[in-house]
């Protein structure tokens, strides 16, 4: 072969094909990995509304999650008699810290790549300053160090190679400790917090859209529930009267609310039960338990569905403090929804079971019934108890190992700090602690896919003890949560107004 001209019989040409071929597979190896666009998200121009909820969504594809004791101020928001005004979240009515976090529906995003990055348009005033959140699988989140603080509205881009992050806390939505840069190559969930309490329009955060540039990656399967699951309905009973965001309890200007259900063909004296609402101390609200709160007052109870101060706005004991308000603004105001005030029950799960038990058990604790709220005379004790799903006694090894391994951190930030920094708290915040022979009736109920009897037998043993009446029922196929759909709600529901009935209804207990 000459300079210049070759042969195809030319004993060198293996290897030039060889090296073409390697060529041309790498610029199609670098093509298919260049960064895409994998979700935008642009708010649905409808009404403002506060807090913001999923309807607002653009991208059908995705879902939303809200985070932080803040996050019932995030609000979407607009303006008619503002030129060109986007519609846009708008954190100026968030009272503390807050997040907002989107999930594309069986996809993961690859952010590995150099080129992958997040946009946004967004607008920030009175110092605040926009950080890019994401999540990886197992619960763990991180929260960017650099941040977007532009005055007026523009177009802000992050270079996600360029990032360094830190740990963050998703209940309490704050950045914790620096971190070694985590791997990308699977995020969750991406989106955004401004790390300060809203102020108003003069100090707040407003984003108008969001794009993620990376490669989509599809999400690995999860194991098919035992038994499909609907969504339970809410259809307030013809019977039924609401009255809601009654506030039964202010901390300074936060006021605490609660809704209540009432039977409005029976004008007659009727038992109460309080609705405690789950989601590991840290998030949730009473929208879990309107519907079987509804449908417990068709039964002729009066209902109250509450609100409590969350672990990320205020630590243990507040939860509980709360719960007790609640059972005695319901002796306060008795007469006025003609409530029994001597015949009163709570109910939760998960953590709104530990709190349900926790109030039925400690209902003449000295330490935990402190207080000098204007109904403080009245007595915070309940009558029967019914804890689904809960955990009773947080000193015992399991409670700790789980606390341990647990990257979200729910019982450490609940409780005030770790075992060993917050020992008391522990013991305090556990029901097991303060059973006694004034002890209510108190009936556990799990779901058969759920650790079924496993949470018990230590509190059950103590509550043998005292001759406490006590029961466990298992709802068949139920998982966790079991309480909040069908084909479990029905026979959840069934067995409530079952001991409730035995224990409010049928005899007063003291």
């Amino acid at each position: 072969m000459t300079l210049g001209t070759f042969s195809w019989h030319d004993p060198a040409m293996p290897y030039f094909r060889a090296s073409a071929l390697i060529l041309v597979l790498s610029c199609i190896s670098a093509q298919a990995q260049a960064a895409e666009l994998y979700f935008r998200e642009d708010w649905r121009e409808i009404p403002a509304a506060l807090p913001i909820t999923p309807e607002h969504l653009g991208n059908s594809k995705l879902r939303m999650e809200v985070h932080g004791p803040g996050k019932l101020g995030i609000k979407k928001s607009h303006h008619d008699h503002i030129p060109n005004d986007p519609f846009y979240v708008w954190s100026g009515r968030c009272w503390m810290s807050w997040g907002l976090s989107l999930r594309k529906m069986g996809h993961l995003a690859d952010l590995s790549g150099p080129d992958a990055k997040v946009c946004w348009r967004s607008r920030q005033s009175g110092g605040h300053a926009l950080h890019l959140l994401v999540k990886l699988p197992g619960e763990r989140w991180f929260i960017s160090e650099q941040s977007d603080s532009g005055q007026d509205w523009h177009e802000h881009e992050f270079k996600v190679a360029d990032l360094t992050w830190r740990h963050f806390s998703i209940i309490e939505a704050l950045a914790e400790e620096k971190v070694d840069a985590p791997p990308l190559d699977q995020v969750e969930q991406i989106g955004f917090t401004d790390q300060k309490a809203g102020g108003g329009s003069k100090s707040s955060s407003r984003i108008d859209w969001i794009e993620v540039y990376g490669n989509s990656v599809k999400a690995p399967p999860t194991a098919p529930p035992a038994v499909k699951a609907t969504q339970v309905p809410i259809a307030l009973p013809k019977n039924v009267r609401a009255y809601e965001d009654l506030v039964y309890t202010k901390h300074g200007d936060r006021e605490i609310t609660l809704d209540l259900y009432r039977p409005n063909d029976d004008t007659k004296l009727l038992p109460a039960v309080i609705f405690i609402h789950g989601g590991g101390w840290y998030k949730g609200d009473p929208s879990s338990y309107t519907a079987m709160a509804q449908q417990l007052a068709a039964q002729g109870y009066v209902t109250l569905n509450i609100f409590y101060r969350l672990s990320g706005e205020a630590p243990f004991p507040a939860a509980i403090e709360d719960c007790k308000a609640a059972v005695r603004w319901a002796r306060a105001n008795a007469r006025t929804f003609r409530i029994d005030p001597d015949r009163i029950g709570s109910v939760g799960g998960s953590a709104g079971g530990h709190l349900s038990g926790l109030l039925g058990t400690s209902g003449y604790s000295r330490k935990l019934n402190q207080s000098d709220e204007p109904y403080a005379s009245y007595s915070p004790a309940i009558q029967a108890c019914v804890v689904m799903a809960g955990s009773m006694d947080l000193t015992d090894e399991e409670s700790q190992r789980s606390a341990n391994a647990d990257p979200r951190r729910r019982m450490k930030t609940f409780m005030g700090g770790s075992w060993k920094s917050a020992k008391q708290n522990y013991i305090d915040a556990s029901p097991i602690t303060h059973v006694s022979q004034r002890t209510p009736p108190m009936l556990f109920m799990d779901g058969e896919f759920d650790r079924p009897g496993e949470r018990y037998p230590s509190i059950i043993k103590k509550l043998d003890t005292f001759s406490i009446h006590h029961e466990l029922r298992i709802i068949k196929d139920g998982p966790h949560p079991f309480w909040t759909s069908h084909p479990f709600f029905d026979p959840a529901l069934d067995i409530l107004v079952e001991f409730f009935d035995r224990t409010l209804k049928e005899k007063k207990t003291s």
